[in-house]
C-alpha cells in the first residue's frame, strides 16, 4: 500500500504538468498569426484600431478558426440560417462565438487529459454549455455549465463574468459545444492528466473523473486519490 501511495502522489502531482496551454493573450497577438477559413471579413463592423476584427459566415457554411502555429485548437462555427452570421478575432484577447452552436474542437487529445476553458457569455444572454450531444469524446467535471450573462455580479471592468470549465478527455477528438448565447474563450488547457508509469513495479494507470471525483485505474482495479480500492 505504501508503494501505491507513492505511485498516487505521483499520478495527483502530473495533473499540473506537461498540459498544453493556448493563452490567446500570449499567441495570435496579430491577426496575421490566424488561419480563418470559410468567412468573410466585415469591414463595417471591425476595428481593426482596436483590436476587433468582425467575420461573417454564409448560411449553411462552416467556418473554422485556429491561432497558425497552434492547429490542434479550432474554434469552429456553422450558420443554418439565410442570414449572416458572425464571429469576433481580437488578437492578442479572445475568440468570441457571435451566437449559439459555437464547436471548440481538440484534437488528438489523450484519455485522461484534464480540459480547462477560460471562458464568458458575450452577451445579455447566460451561455450555457450543457446540451444532448456533447461534450463529444470527453465528460464534464464542472457541475454548472452555465456562464453568468454580460453585467452580472462578478464581472470585469468590460462587463464580462469569467469562469472555468472542467472537463476530462475520453481520448480523440474533442468537441464541446455551447447551446445558449455565444461566448468568448481566452484560454484552453489541456494535458497533465495522462496515464503515468509507476517507478516502483512499472505498471501504468490512468486517471479519469467520475461524478467530479478523480479515479485511478490500474491493472484492471479502480482506486480513489487517496488510494483506497473503490
Amino acid at each position: 500500500m505504501k508503494k501505491f501511495f507513492l505511485f498516487t502522489a505521483a499520478v495527483i502531482a502530473a495533473l499540473t504538468v506537461n498540459a498544453k496551454v493556448v493563452d490567446l493573450a500570449a499567441i495570435g497577438t496579430s491577426i496575421d498569426d490566424w488561419t480563418i477559413t470559410e468567412a468573410t471579413p466585415n469591414g463595417d463592423n471591425s476595428d481593426p484600431d482596436k483590436g476587433k476584427y468582425v467575420y461573417d459566415i454564409k448560411g449553411g457554411v462552416a467556418s473554422e478558426s485556429f491561432v497558425t502555429a497552434e492547429p490542434d485548437v479550432v474554434f469552429q462555427i456553422k450558420n443554418g440560417s439565410d442570414k449572416a452570421k458572425a464571429f469576433v478575432v481580437y488578437p492578442g484577447k479572445c475568440y468570441e462565438y457571435g451566437g449559439k452552436n459555437g464547436i471548440l474542437i481538440l484534437k488528438n487529445t489523450q484519455p485522461g487529459d484534464a480540459i480547462k476553458l477560460t471562458v464568458a457569455a458575450k452577451g445579455s444572454t447566460a451561455a450555457n454549455f450543457e446540451g444532448e450531444g456533447f461534450p463529444v469524446n470527453a465528460a464534464a467535471v464542472s457541475t454548472d455549465l452555465v456562464l453568468p450573462a454580460k453585467g452580472s455580479d462578478g464581472a470585469d471592468e468590460q462587463g464580462y463574468v469569467w469562469k472555468e470549465l472542467e472537463y476530462v478527455s475520453l481520448g480523440g477528438e474533442v468537441q464541446i459545444k455551447e447551446f445558449a448565447g455565444g461566448y468568448r474563450i481566452a484560454k484552453i488547457e489541456v494535458g497533465g492528466g495522462q496515464g503515468v508509469e509507476n517507478v516502483s513495479d512499472g505498471a501504468k494507470a490512468v486517471k479519469t473523473f467520475e461524478n467530479g471525483q478523480l479515479v485511478i485505474i490500474k491493472n484492471g482495479v479502480r482506486y480513489n486519490a487517496l488510494g483506497a480500492q473503490l
